[in-house]
């Protein structure tokens, strides 16, 4: 036995837009992949989102950019000089993950598509489309608005059916919106419309207006162990602490770099020269140009009591190739690696 689960378009384009949703996405396919719940797909509800999964991850990345410009915009304005600064390194922080926030909505989009795919697709008959045009004539929900409700009411009496046909086969039934303008009682949201009421015993057949209840009556151990696993899944690097990696890693390679060459001035290969003796021939270093790196040196030593080589091979290879990523996220090309 296994619960059946209609859910509206606008449940789907919401999930794929709020990354907070990720760990219902994630229960969800975890008990279609178990077989304890059966998703039900009108392909008028696979054509609408695809119409619309473009415009979410737009209107998610533009939403996001402009919330923190305007945070951004009012601290610099109004800020006291006190608080303003570490107010606008904490934003930068957030501007710094926002691609990434934004990618996770396509990978959500995609999520949704392979759930469809394994989905039961289901088109409406005739028979389907006629009674929701008797609803329109007759003016009942979700035709109670004055509006073009078609596809919704297409939607209901689609799940009118499967309610009808599949009772004895399934334990339960769930039809999921987030349009309670359509759908709900207007006196108690949480009820379906009295329009509606001979499709829904909350037994049986349930009316919810978010996916979590649903997962919630149908296995809430596996809904909350999702949202305990989110809950403690990595965070992306804060830029501070990309930053004081990278500043870390030019030091040390830095310092390998001059290590060398005092190596190549001890045997004599480089010779320490005044300005005005110095030739760019690669085998000389003007003296006062030499003194300061081995003041930086002396200071980089002080830094890294521990942790300055000498390096294998492998070691190099992985300090170079550190910092060579941790630039190219912040936006350098990859061979960038000048100290």
């Amino acid at each position: 036995m296994k619960f059946q689960l209609l859910l509206d378009t606008c449940v789907w384009l919401d999930l794929a837009k709020n990354p907070a949703d990720e760990p219902i996405i994630s229960a969800l396919e975890a008990l279609v992949d178990s077989g304890k719940v059966a998703l039900i797909v009108p392909n008028l509800v696979i054509d609408e989102f695809a119409r619309n999964k473009d415009r979410v991850g737009v209107s998610s990345r533009q939403r996001l950019t402009q919330e923190f410009q305007k945070i951004r915009n009012v601290m610099l304005r109004y800020g006291d000089v006190i608080t303003r600064e570490s107010v606008i390194d904490s934003l930068d922080e957030v501007q710094h993950k926002l691609p990434i926030l934004t990618d996770v909505v396509c990978g959500t989009i995609n999520r949704v598509e392979r759930l469809f795919e394994q989905s039961s697709q289901i088109e409406a008959s005739d028979e389907v489309k006629l009674r929701a045009a008797h609803r329109a004539l007759q003016k009942k929900a979700p035709f109670h608005k004055s509006k073009n409700s078609m596809a919704d009411a297409v939607l209901i009496e689609l799940y009118a059916d499967l309610v009808k046909n599949e009772a004895p086969r399934i334990e339960g039934a769930f039809f999921i919106t987030h349009n309670i303008h359509d759908f709900s009682n207007p006196i108690d949201n949480r009820q379906p419309h009295s329009d509606f009421e001979e499709f829904f015993d909350d037994v049986n057949s349930c009316y919810r207006l978010n996916l979590a209840s649903a997962l919630q009556d149908i296995d809430n151990e596996i809904l909350q162990e999702y949202i305990a696993e989110y809950e403690w899944s990595d965070e992306t690097r804060a830029l501070s602490e990309i930053l004081n990696h990278i500043d870390e890693f030019t030091d040390k390679i830095w310092f390998d770099r001059h290590s060398m060459r005092a190596n190549s001035i001890a045997k004599g290969l480089i010779k320490v020269v005044p300005k005005e003796n110095y030739k760019q021939n690669g085998s000389e270093i003007v003296d006062y140009i030499w003194n300061g790196a081995l003041k930086a040196a002396e200071e980089v030593r002080q830094k890294y009591p521990d942790g300055l080589g000498p390096w294998s091979d492998y070691e190099w290879g992985m300090l170079n190739g550190k910092l060579s990523a941790l630039r190219w996220v912040i936006g350098y090309e990859w061979d960038m690696l000048d100290t």
